[in-house]
This record gives C-alpha cells, structure tokens and sequence, in this order.
C-alpha cells in the first residue's frame, strides 16, 4: 500500500510540474501578446498625433491663404467705395445725416 501511495504522489507531482511548467508557458506567451499589443497601440497613437499635426498644419496654411484672398478682396471694395465718394459724395451724406438723425431720436427716447 506504502508504494501504491508513493506512486500515486510521484504522479501528482510529475502532474503538477507538467501543468506548471504548461502554466508558466501560456504566462510567458500571454506577456509576448500584450507587448505587441501594446506597442501597437503605441504606434497607433503616435501616427494619429502625427497626422492631427499635418492636417493642422494644412489647416493653418489654408486658412492664411483665405485670409490673403478676403483681404485683397476688402482692399478692392475700400478702393471702389472710396473712388464711388470721391466722384459722387451727395449720397454718402445724406446716408450719414439719416444714421445721425435716426441714432439721436434712439437715444433720446431711451432717456426719457
């Protein structure tokens, strides 16, 4: 009976080896696979933060070039107003008279 025991022993401590030496392999394969993981991710962030800065920078250079455009546009319309009031400043005047006219009847209404 003393041997049966032993061998029984001796085969759940060859077992448990076994399934700790299996244990430990899935352990060590499962770290691998969550490295890769990780550094994937890693990765991923970083092209992402990459490509936020070149779709701003892209951004920022179009809205520059907008601006110009707006601007010369702007500038254009001041020269033809201005070339408008120089030829014929009647309607500026009159247009300035009736702003006038109609701000002071505003503001002396909301004082009475």
């Amino acid at each position: 009976m003393a041997s049966a025991a032993k061998r029984t022993i001796k085969t759940i401590e060859d077992t448990g080896e076994g399934v700790s030496d299996a244990l430990f392999d899935q352990l060590a394969s499962l770290r691998k696979e969550i490295a890769a993981i990780s550094e994937a991710v890693s990765d991923y962030g970083g092209d992402t933060l990459g490509d936020m800065q070149h779709n701003a920078r892209a951004l920022a250079k179009e809205v520059r070039h907008q601006g110009a455009v707006v601007a010369r546009q702007v500038n254009h319309q001041a020269s033809a107003a201005g070339k408008a009031i120089q030829e014929n400043p009647v309607p500026v005047i009159v247009a300035l008279g009736t702003i006038a006219l109609l701000s002071a009847l505003v503001f002396t209404r909301d004082q009475r």
